[in-house]
């Protein structure tokens, strides 16, 4: 008689609680939102040392128009995304009102 072998497979995962799915969306957006931060830090600093250099009024009167542009979006990121899932991460309302100020 011949012999049957069984494979087992892995237990099915089980879902994830609705809880755990937000926070890991919300872990995402702060992670995203913060890379984003950093990266207009990066680029505002090349934009003020591109300033610098520059002696035609027009194309620095340009710059200074894309600098407030970019300056503009980064606040709005910080009031609108990271300042709020920071104020839910940790406890520390004096800090986080200084920084908003």
């Amino acid at each position: 008689m011949a012999t049957v072998q069984t494979t087992k497979f892995p237990a099915k995962p089980k879902p994830a609680s609705k809880t755990a799915r937000k926070n890991a969306r919300a872990d995402a957006k702060t992670a995203d939102a913060i890379k984003l931060l950093k990266d207009d830090h990066k680029e505002v600093k090349s934009y003020f040392k591109q300033y610098e250099s520059l002696e035609d009024d027009t194309e620095k009167q340009d710059l200074a128009n894309k600098i407030c542009l970019a300056l503009t979006v980064h606040a709005q990121i910080e009031e609108e995304i990271y300042y709020p899932a920071t104020r839910e991460a940790i406890d520390d309302d004096d800090l986080l009102d200084e920084a908003e100020v």
